[in-house]
C-alpha cells in the first residue's frame, strides 16, 4: 500500500500497538497523521473498538476504511528487509538428477533408485508431477508395487500431506471457474438454511480430478444463486477472488490451510447490496473493479486489494477519487448527464485496461486506467468454459474433460472415455453420521457418504472408519493430498482402515483430532434403547416439558434479541396464567430480561390470575410491577405498560387507581407507529378486567377507517375473544373494522370447535372456503360431541404420517433441512405429539432467535391454543 504523501487518521486502540508507534511508523512511510478526520483525509486505519459515529464521519465524506490488519501488514511489510530473487524450489534439478524414474526399466530399479535419492531435496512443485506419471505407468502395467509405497512413505513423511475427502461442499455448487494455467479448478458453494453457517470453495487439481483443497465456513457463502463470474483466479494461479458474504469481494488463498477461510484481503463497496456485484479480478491479484455507485458518469471503481478489510461508500465520494472512473463521457457517448453501467467486465492482459460491453447502447468499450478514459474497444480474445445445451457446464483443460452440475462433479479423459473421478454431492445415507456429537469433528469434516448408504469418516493421519469389506473402494474417493495442490493415490498405501470409532480412536496420535475422538469415545455411553428405532418416539411428554424448553430455548441468545425474548416470554406467562399455572407463570416472568416489559407482562398475569378468584397468587406477581410502574413508563410505550398496570389495579379491586392507569393509557394511544398496536393493547386490557362498554367506545369512537388493525394485531385478538366466548364483542369489532375479505382463516377452527356453522356462515361467508367436513364437525360440536382437547391426543394416523415426514427429513441434505425440520415440528405440535416435538428441537441452531426459540414458542401456541399466532 503506498501512503507517500497520504493523510491518514488512526481511530480506536489497536492490540498492542501504541498510536504513538503506529503514527511514527506511518510518517516513516511518507504519511501524514492527522487527528482526525476532515475534507483533506485519503483514508482511515480502525480498530475493532473505534466509535461507530467516527466511522461514519469518514463513510459520508467518501473515504476508505481499512481495519486493524492492514494497518499491520503495512506496517509489517515497510519493517520486512527484501528477501532478494532466490527460488522458491531450491536448486534446480537436486532430486531429480539423483533419482529420475525414466532412467529405471523394471520395479526393482525404480525401487532402488528411490532408495537412493537425497529425499530431503524433494520439490512438489518440481518433482511430484513427473514421479507420479512414472509410477501411474509403471501400475499399468506392473500393478502396485514396492516402488509405489516407498515412494508412498517417503512424500508422506517430508510433512504436508493430508488425507483428504472430496466431499466440502453442503449445498449445491452453484459457480466454478478454472485456473489460468488449467491445472486447477475451484467450486464454490452458497449457503444453507443456516446462513451463519457459510459456504464452500474447493480446489480440485484437474489431472488427477481429485480434490486437494477444502476451504469451509466462508463467511455467507460463495457467490449467489444464478449469479456468474464470482470465483476468478489471479494470472499467476495464486490467488482466487470471490464474491461472497451477498456483496463483498475478497481474495484468498487456494492452497491455504484452515486460516485461509479468512480472506486475504477484502472489502465492501456497494453500499450494502442485496446481491453481489458485477466485478472483474485484475492479472495481479490485487486490484478489482466492483461495480457500484458513484458521483462520476461511469459508475463503478477500481480498488486495491492488498491486505485487510477495505470498507468504504463510493457513492459519497469525491468525483476526482484516484479509485473512481470517468466523471464526465465524451460526446459521442451521451449527453452529459449520462451514466454508464458496465456488463461483462474483463481486464487487459497487462492490467492497464478495462474492457467492458455496454447493454444498453450493445457497443464494445475500453477504459484506460491511467487516464480515466473511455472509448470504442477491440475485444480480447480470451478462453472461456463451454456449456452443453441443457446439460451441465463443461471445460477442457490438461487432457481432462470436466462436468460440473449442481450436485455432481466428473473427470473424464475424452480420448479414452475413461473417468478419472465421479463425485455425487449431498447424500444422506440413513442412520446416524459416524461421529455426530462433536463440534471438532464438524469442524474438520470428517464424515462422508461413501455411497447411498454408508457413512465413512476420515482422518487427515491416513485412518478410515470405513466397513473392512469396502476398503477397495476408497481410492475412488480419498487422495493424498500434497501441499494442498497435488493429488497422490491412497492405493499406493499408508491408509488404515477400520471398523469404528474406538479403534480409530487407538490409531491416532495424541494431539489434533486423535484427543477429540479418545474423549469421544470415553464419553461414548450405550445406546438408549428405541426398541426397533422407530420414530416418532414414544409420546410421554407433557405441557410442563413444553414450558420448559421454551424457556430453555432463549437463554443461549444474547441481549439483541431480548425485544423478542420479552414478548414471546410474556405471551407464555400469560398462557400459564389462563391455564391456571401461577407457579409456571412466575418462572416465566422471572426470564424476561428488560424490567419493562417484565413490569407489563406482571401487571397482565396479575390481572388474568384476580379475574379467576386466584386474588393472593395475583397480589404476589403484581408486586414486582406496581413497585417499578412509574420507571417503566420512561422508557416504554405508555399505552402498553399503563394499561397494564390498570387492568390489574381493577381486577384486585382499586378502581380508583385502575381510573387514573387508564386515563393515561387513553392520553398515550396516539400517535402510535403501528395504527392500533396502542389502541388494542388498551382494549385488550379493558376488556380482560371487565371494563367492556369503554372497550367497545375505543374501537367505535375512532374515525380514521382508512386506518384499518393490521392482522398481525387484530387476530391475536379476535381468537382471544373466540376462546373466551366472547362472541358478541368479536362480532361487532368484526362489522366495525374487519371486512369480510380480511377476516383470518384461522376462524374457522376456532368457531368450528365452538360448534357454531352458523357463525361460519354469517361470519366468514364470502372471505373463505369452509369445507363439508368443517360444517359437519362445527355441528356434530353443537349436538353435544365432545371439543378437541389441547393439546391434542395423536392417533395412529398421526403417528404414521409423522414418521413419513421424519423419513423424508432424514433424506434432505443437512444444510437443507432446516425449514423442513420446523415445518415437522408444527406438524408434531398441531396434532399433540409433544416427544416428537422436543425431539426436534435440538436440531435446529440455538443462538438465533429465529431457529429453535421461534420453532419451540410456535409449537407451544399450537399444543396448547390450536392456532400459529401468539396468544393475547
Amino acid at each position: 500500500m503506498d501512503l507517500q504523501g497520504k493523510s491518514v487518521v488512526l481511530m480506536g486502540r489497536f492490540h498492542q500497538l501504541p498510536h504513538a508507534t503506529a503514527k511514527a511508523r506511518l510518517e516513516a512511510l511518507g504519511a501524514r497523521v492527522a487527528r482526525s478526520v476532515s475534507g483533506r483525509t485519503d483514508l482511515v486505519f480502525a480498530a475493532h473498538d473505534a466509535a461507530g459515529s467516527n466511522i461514519g464521519a469518514a463513510h459520508t465524506r467518501g473515504i476508505p476504511v481499512y481495519d486493524e490488519k492492514a494497518l499491520r501488514d503495512v506496517l509489517k511489510e515497510a519493517a520486512t528487509p527484501s528477501a532478494g530473487d532466490e527460488s522458491a524450489t531450491g536448486e534446480a534439478g537436486t532430486f531429480a538428477d539423483h533419482a529420475s524414474p525414466a532412467s529405471a526399466a523394471d520395479p526393482a530399479a525404480l525401487l532402488a533408485l528411490l532408495e537412493e535419492a537425497d529425499w530431503s531435496a524433494f520439490v512438489a512443485e518440481r518433482d511430484l508431477p513427473p514421479l507420479r506419471a512414472r509410477l501411474l505407468e509403471f501400475e499399468r502395467t506392473h500393478g502396485v508395487t514396492e516402488a509405489h509405497r516407498f515412494a508412498t512413505d517417503r512424500i508422506r513423511g517430508l510433512g504436508g500431506t493430508r488425507l483428504h475427502h472430496p466431499y466440502g461442499h453442503i449445498t449445491e455448487i452453484e459457480s466454478f471457474a478454472f485456473s489460468p494455467c488449467g491445472r486447477y479448478l475451484a467450486t464454490g458453494s452458497w449457503v444453507g438454511d443456516d446462513y451463519h453457517r457459510g459456504g464452500a470453495l474447493q480446489i480440485w487439481e484437474v489431472a488427477g480430478g481429485r480434490c486437494v483443497n477444502t476451504l469451509d465456513r466462508i463467511e455467507g457463502g460463495v457467490g449467489w444463486p444464478d449469479r456468474d463470474g464470482v470465483i476468478q483466479w489471479s494470472a499467476d494461479g495464486s490467488r482466487v477472488g470471490l464474491a461472497y458474504n451477498t456483496n463483498q469481494i475478497g481474495l484468498f488463498d487456494p492452497f491455504g490451510g484452515a486460516t485461509s477461510t479468512c480472506p486475504l484481503a477484502g472489502a465492501s463497496v456497494t453500499n450494502g447490496a442485496g446481491r453481489p456485484p458485477t466485478w472483474a479480478l485484475a492479472p495481479d491479484g490485487r486490484r478489482a473493479f466492483v461495480s457500484t455507485g458513484s458521483p462520476c458518469a461511469v459508475k463503478g471503481c477500481v480498488i486495491p486489494l492488498e491486505t485487510g478489510h477495505l470498507s468504504w461508500l463510493p457513492d459519497h465520494a469525491s468525483p476526482s477519487h484516484p479509485y473512481l472512473l470517468a466523471e464526465t463521457l465524451p460526446e459521442e457517448f451521451g449527453d452529459e448527464d449520462d451514466e454508464l453501467w458496465l456488463d461483462s467486465v474483463s481486464w487487459s492482459r497487462d492490467g492497464a485496461r478495462l474492457y467492458a460491453y455496454d447493454e444498453e447502447h450493445e457497443r464494445d468499450l475500453v477504459i484506460d486506467l491511467a487516464t480515466k478514459q473511455v472509448g470504442l474497444a477491440v475485444e480480447e480474445d480470451e478462453p472461456k468454459a463451454a456449456v452443453e445445451e441443457g446439460g451441465p457446464a463443461v471445460g477442457g483443460s490438461g487432457g481432462v474433460r470436466v462436468s460440473v452440475g449442481p450436485t455432481r462433479l466428473t473427470f473424464r479423459r475424452p480420448d479414452t472415455g475413461a473417468v478419472v473421478g465421479d463425485f455425487t454431492f449431498l447424500r444422506e445415507p440413513p442412520g446416524p453420521r459416524l461421529l455426530e456429537d462433536d463440534y471438532a469433528f464438524e469442524e474438520a469434516n470428517v464424515n462422508f457418504a461413501l455411497d447411498d448408504d454408508t457413512w465413512c469418516a476420515a482422518f487427515e493421519e491416513g485412518v478410515v472408519i470405513a466397513p473392512p469389506d469396502r476398503a477397495e473402494e476408497l481410492d475412488a474417493v480419498l487422495t493424498w493430498s500434497v501441499d494442498r495442490r497435488f493429488a497422490w493415490p491412497v492405493r499406493w498405501g499408508g491408509l488404515e482402515v477400520v471398523p469404528d470409532a474406538r479403534t480409530a480412536a487407538e490409531r491416532l496420535g495424541e494431539d489434533g483430532l486423535g484427543y477429540f475422538l479418545r474423549e469421544y469415545v470415553e464419553s461414548m455411553e450405550p445406546a438408549e434403547d428405541r426398541g426397533d428405532g422407530a420414530w416418532p418416539p414414544p409420546d410421554t411428554a407433557t405441557m410442563d416439558d413444553l414450558f420448559a424448553a421454551v424457556r430453555e430455548s432463549v437463554t443461549c441468545l444474547g441481549s439483541g434479541w431480548n425485544f423478542a425474548v420479552n414478548e414471546h416470554l410474556g405471551h407464555a406467562a400469560r398462557l400459564r396464567a389462563r391455564r391456571g399455572e401461577p407457579e409456571g407463570a412466575a418462572e416465566l416472568l422471572e426470564a424476561i430480561p428488560d424490567t419493562e416489559e417484565r413490569v407489563a407482562a406482571s401487571a397482565q398475569v396479575a390481572m388474568i390470575l384476580a379475574r379467576a378468584g386466584r386474588t393472593e397468587e395475583a397480589r404476589a406477581v403484581f408486586a414486582f410491577a406496581e413497585a417499578r410502574a412509574e420507571e417503566a413508563l420512561g422508557r416504554y410505550h405508555v399505552a402498553h405498560v399503563a394499561s397494564s398496570v390498570a387492568g390489574a389495579h381493577q381486577a384486585l379491586g382499586d378502581k380508583a387507581a385502575a381510573d387514573a392507569w387508564f386515563a393515561r393509557a387513553r392520553d398515550a394511544i396516539e400517535p402510535e407507529t403501528n395504527a392500533w398496536q396502542n389502541r388494542l393493547a388498551v382494549i385488550w386490557a379493558l376488556t380482560e378486567c371487565g371494563r367492556v362498554a369503554e372497550a367497545r367506545s375505543l374501537w367505535t369512537s375512532y374515525e380514521d377507517r382508512y386506518r384499518r388493525p393490521h392482522d398481525f394485531y387484530s387476530e391475536p385478538w379476535l381468537l382471544y375473544l373466540l376462546s373466551t366466548d366472547r362472541l358478541d364483542i368479536a362480532e361487532e369489532f368484526l362489522e366495525a373494522w374487519v371486512p369480510p375479505r380480511d377476516r383470518p382463516s384461522s376462524m374457522i377452527k376456532a368457531l368450528v370447535e365452538l360448534g357454531r356453522p352458523d357463525l361460519l356462515r354469517s361470519w366468514l361467508s364470502g372471505s373463505w372456503f369452509i369445507s363439508k367436513e368443517d360444517y359437519e364437525r362445527a355441528q356434530a360440536v353443537a349436538d353435544g360431541a365432545p371439543r378437541r382437547s389441547l393439546p391434542p391426543t395423536p392417533t395412529e394416523e398421526d403417528i404414521a404420517a409423522l414418521a413419513e415426514a421424519h423419513a423424508e427429513l432424514l433424506r434432505t441434505p443437512r444444510a437443507r433441512r432446516q425449514g423442513p425440520t420446523e415445518e415437522l415440528i408444527q406438524q408434531a405440535a398441531d396434532c399433540g405429539h409433544l416427544s416428537a416435538v422436543l425431539d426436534l428441537l435440538g436440531d435446529l441452531p440455538a443462538h438465533d432467535f429465529n431457529h429453535r426459540p421461534k420453532a419451540a414458542f410456535s409449537a407451544l401456541w399450537r399444543a396448547a391454543t390450536g392456532h400459529s399466532p401468539a396468544p393475547w
